[in-house]
């Protein structure tokens, strides 16, 4: 069998993947690489430089394997995928990488309007954001309309509005819903809008100025002084507003701060010049250079549906940074930069941001402290066998036994982990039979996991004595001894004995090892946390239910039509997205579905028009 050493020596010089394993075969880390053989040896080259996790991550590692690409494109896609699939403890994880809100003025349209989404896509219309703070955007959003009189109503009410909305009275809409304006009027409105999320205040404050003149000329005062109170409000707004860069684009300012064995990863926002907000990202040491944190943090946080600015400005270079930049740029449709500035604003933005990166580790260290003091009390309190630093939670959600579905949540360290959350459609059971129900969720899921050894501290349970007692027969039937089990009983309403009195039960919680529930008590920061838990999990359930009833409720109606099988309604659902769509659907639209001709497109058209009629 071939040694490290000699692994290295026969490695390709081509682009692809290479994944480091240790002498079980376990996958420890996933990279990529536009010449392998290059960056493979560099980890093995010059130990004095590295970081005691980077060379304890070494010392394990007693294989390699690779996998070649025809281009540097393939191999980050690859090992995209390959992250995804087996999770190594030693890549870099970003946990709870929302997508942040933007405004999306939807500029395809005749009449286009504003609205918030959390997905950026290629369909000609103009993203602003995005915005951290969802109270700043909702700001945002009613400061514009209260500037300029663009529609608000979605685009199913607008289409089908007989007289204009109460927006159009208050001289906050133009009413392009009834065609009480002109398309070329409106779209000066638009362009105003757009001028002013571009941060271009000057132009837009000029623009307005002569409009005044022009109607103070034309003797209509009432439209002059509505004008210039519009002008008023935008000065007072641009006087608010923090500048941080003469160049008036749209940046990323990646702050970085590494301590000890964390390391902070801080974007700050600018738009159009203006600071928006920042938001931290906390990754665990995994034995990386800093550069290979930034090249892997790039990679993971910008993405299909994320918003990408023109210019990303981080401390230093990172491997393949030329193709990253064209990957950036594909994605964007549009040039992007990676900058690593050594003086200038750019320079002090980016010291910015890395201040904000330290202070965010400050508030998060302080924060952990407490959770850990609230995790350890938890285990003293409720006589755990582990500290339970991973809780997964269980939910059932049926409608009278129909559509039955379970959830399972997952919280590490008091924070959800939502890539570990998974939902169960109900296959073995049928009627209202909860138990049963939660014992072929829980046997499914520990099956799984108890193969994989990937079993939590602790499974919380939603229900009482009932429940806890489902969870100890499957993990009985499947040996499981080391995870610790409760069960969380709601609080209930019920009645005393003089009838017109009602007092609220405690909540209780149930332990496998004792008779008698304990009740922490309403205001105990230890129920605070499995209440927390435990609603996130039914959420998640409700949220699945009412998807897949409404998958159900969906068939039902396309199925009463005659002549449109599975296979077709399945298609029209693809390719228009809602019913709704489908009803208003003209013959000819509906005939370029998939599966469809002109015998089933009339069917379908004359089967909703009827339903009108």
């Amino acid at each position: 069998m071939q040694t490290v050493e000699q692994k290295i020596n026969n490695l390709p010089s081509n682009p692809g993947v290479y994944l480091f394993k240790d002498k079980r075969g376990t996958i420890l880390y996933v990279g990529k690489a536009g010449n392998i053989k290059h960056r493979v040896s560099s980890y093995f080259q010059k130990p004095a430089g590295k970081d005691l996790k980077t060379l304890t991550m070494l010392e394990k590692v007693a294989d390699i394997d690779t996998m070649v690409t025809d281009t540097e494109k393939e191999a980050f896609i690859l090992e995209d995928t390959l992250i995804k699939a087996h999770r190594p403890r030693y890549n870099v994880k970003l946990r709870d990488d929302k997508n942040y809100p933007c405004l999306k003025l939807s500029l395809e349209e005749e009449y286009p309007r504003l609205c918030i989404v959390r997905r950026i896509k290629k369909d000609g219309s103009l993203y602003f954001g995005p915005y951290p703070s969802a109270t700043s955007l909702r700001e945002t959003l009613r400061l514009i309309r209260r500037l300029f009189p663009i529609r608000t109503c979605m685009d199913t009410k607008f289409t089908h509005r007989l007289r204009p909305c109460i927006n159009y009275g208050m001289g906050r809409c133009l009413g392009p819903c009834c065609e009480e304006v002109d398309p070329i009027k409106y779209r000066e409105v638009v362009q105003q809008v757009r001028m002013f999320l571009a941060g271009k205040n000057r132009d837009l404050l000029e623009g307005l100025k002569k409009k005044m003149e022009e109607e103070s000329e034309k003797l209509h005062f009432e439209g002059a002084a509505k004008i210039r109170d519009q002008i008023a409000f935008i000065e007072q707004v641009v006087e608010k507003q923090k500048i941080v860069s003469t160049d008036f684009l749209d940046q990323d300012v990646i702050g970085f701060h590494r301590r000890d064995h964390k390391i902070v990863v801080y974007p700050l926002f600018v738009r159009a010049g203006r600071l928006m907000g920042g938001r931290g990202f906390v990754i665990s040491s995994v034995g990386l250079l800093d550069e290979e944190v930034l090249s892997s943090f790039v990679f993971r946080y910008y993405r299909i549906g994320k918003f990408i600015p023109e210019q990303i400005l981080i401390p230093k270079a990172i491997p393949e940074q030329d193709f990253v930049e064209q990957w950036l740029t594909e994605l964007k449709g549009k040039k992007v930069k990676i900058l690593v500035p050594l003086k200038g604003d750019k320079k002090h933005l980016l010291k910015m941001a890395s201040e904000n990166a330290e202070q965010f580790l400050l508030a998060k260290d302080e924060l952990d402290k407490d959770e850990d003091k609230l995790l350890d009390s938890l285990k003293e309190r409720l006589h755990l066998r582990n500290v339970p630093r991973r809780i997964e939670a269980f939910d059932i959600s049926n409608f009278q036994g129909g559509n039955a579905v379970g959830s399972m949540v997952s919280f590490e360290d008091g924070k959800s982990d939502k890539e570990r959350y998974r939902h169960f459609k109900i296959k073995t059971i049928e009627g209202a039979d909860d138990y049963g129900m939660m014992y072929e969720v829980l046997l499914r899921r520990y099956q799984k996991a108890a193969k994989e050894n990937d079993l939590p501290d602790l499974v919380l349970l939603d229900g009482g004595r009932g429940q806890l007692n489902v969870a100890q027969e499957v993990f009985k039937e499947l040996g499981i001894r080391e995870v610790d089990l409760l069960s969380l009983a709601k609080e209930r309403t019920v009645e005393k004995p003089l009838p017109s009195r009602l007092r609220r039960t405690e909540e209780k919680v149930f332990h496998p090892q004792y008779k008698e529930p304990f009740i922490p008590g309403r205001h105990s920061s230890i129920l605070h946390l499995l209440d927390r838990i435990r609603d996130e999990a039914h959420r998640f359930a409700i949220t699945y239910h009412k998807k897949v009833r409404s998958r159900e409720t969906v068939r039902s109606e396309l199925g009463e039509i005659p002549g449109i099988g599975e296979i077709r309604q399945k298609e029209l659902l693809r390719y228009f997205g809602t019913v709704e769509k489908i009803k208003q659907a003209t013959e000819e639209e509906l005939i370029r579905a998939p599966k469809m001709n002109s015998k089933s497109a009339q069917r379908v058209y004359e089967f909703y028009r009827n339903r009108e009629e």
